[in-house]
């Protein structure tokens, strides 16, 4: 079976076989914290960060919380920018935790206009945090941001960015762009297993943290306890998930081994690739222009006439491929192919291609029927 799905990908199998070495006690044994230290220096590298990064224990989604739960105040004024999702969702968060989402909206096909950010912020100068997501993982849409966070950093908005699904996959320059918490996950780019949140945080949002302390509403999701336990103590103020750290640290290796920017180049070029393949079997792109595509996940309309559920079976049982439909809004309405990580790879884009291709077929889908 090959997962090409965005996230969790398939994993390569040096992955797995340092993932599956024997374990140590992470609290006990003072040479794990020594390479849980390299791990970080490694992620600063991806993340092209001198600030502090750490490896929380759970899905990325646990650093959006996180982020939220830490910076967010009860009645704060926060800029949420959101097209998709997962921008919804930092809506969900913000009011969760007690903070009052000032929404900055725009079309699921398209990305985030900065323009409109920067007017929000002028328009209101309470706000002192917004959140963003780079790659909207649900549509397929990359977000600019390098230019919202610009326009965050020129007012002196705290930005909060999920590069969950872009982080490896094309560039993500945290600290020249200004980004002052940017979150990441294992199981996307990187293509090691599920279950990590990669967390950089600036000394500007540590300040933040610092000045909460205790009164931050969470313990598992909270940066502060982070800050008392790792930071002032070398001690972590939970078990570390040991084989999963292993397997990202590995997983980091190839990555700086390939060097990024032959990795972002390999992933544009599958990109172009799938786009291609899609549009030769009548496929409609979601997005509504090329240049709007995330280089690191392909979404494509599902055809009306062809059966969400069927065609995802038909490709997993008689094919071998699996691939996803979408989230939200878009449930029902798109189909993703995860070209990312691992599977950024023309041979793996070309056997999920084949694979969606003789499935739409045996389903009765013509090309001149998009």
């Amino acid at each position: 079976m090959l997962i090409y799905t965005p996230g969790p990908t398939e994993v390569p199998p040096r992955v797995l076989r340092r993932m599956a070495r024997p374990i140590t006690n992470p609290d006990l044994d003072p040479a794990f914290a020594k390479s849980y230290e390299l791990t970080q220096g490694k992620l600063r590298r991806l993340m092209k960060t001198k600030n502090d990064v750490l490896i929380m224990s759970g899905e990325g989604l646990l650093g959006l919380e996180a982020a939220v739960a830490s910076l967010v105040a009860r009645g704060q004024k926060v800029l949420t920018v959101t097209n998709g999702v997962f921008g919804d969702g930092f809506v969900d968060f913000v009011k969760m935790y007690g903070g009052i989402p000032v929404a900055v909206r725009g079309p699921y096909d398209r990305p985030v206009d900065p323009e409109s950010v920067a007017a929000a912020l002028d328009a209101d100068r309470e706000i002192e945090v917004a959140t963003f997501v780079h790659c909207e993982t649900p549509s397929g849409v990359l977000n600019p941001l390098r230019e919202v966070a610009a326009a965050c950093r020129k007012r002196g908005v705290m930005l909060i960015a999920d590069a969950v699904s872009s982080l490896g996959g094309t560039p993500v320059e945290t600290d020249s762009w200004g980004v002052d918490v940017c979150l990441g996950g294992s199981q996307k780019c990187l293509s090691a297993p599920p279950g990590l949140a990669l967390v950089s945080v600036s000394e500007r949002a540590w300040g933040v943290v610092r000045r909460r302390g205790p009164r931050v509403p969470a313990y598992y999701a909270s940066l502060w306890q982070w800050e008392e336990w790792w930071n002032k103590k070398r001690l972590f103020p939970y078990t570390p998930s040991v084989s999963d750290i292993a397997a990202l640290d590995e997983a980091l290796d190839i990555a700086l081994e390939e060097g990024l920017p032959r990795a972002f180049e390999r992933h544009r070029r599958v990109s172009k690739l799938i786009l291609s393949g899609c549009r030769g079997m009548g496929l409609v792109p979601y997005p509504k222009r090329d240049d709007y595509h995330s280089p690191t996940v392909t979404a494509v309309r599902r055809p009306a006439q062809v059966p969400e559920a069927r065609l995802l079976r038909l490709m997993e049982e008689r094919h071998g491929v699996m691939i996803a439909g979408s989230w939200g809004k878009l449930s029902g309405k798109v189909l993703r192919l995860g070209n990312m990580g691992y599977n950024a790879r023309p041979r793996q884009a070309r056997r999920a291609m084949l694979a969606l291709e003789r499935a739409l077929s045996e389903l009765g889908f013509r090309e001149n029927e998009a």
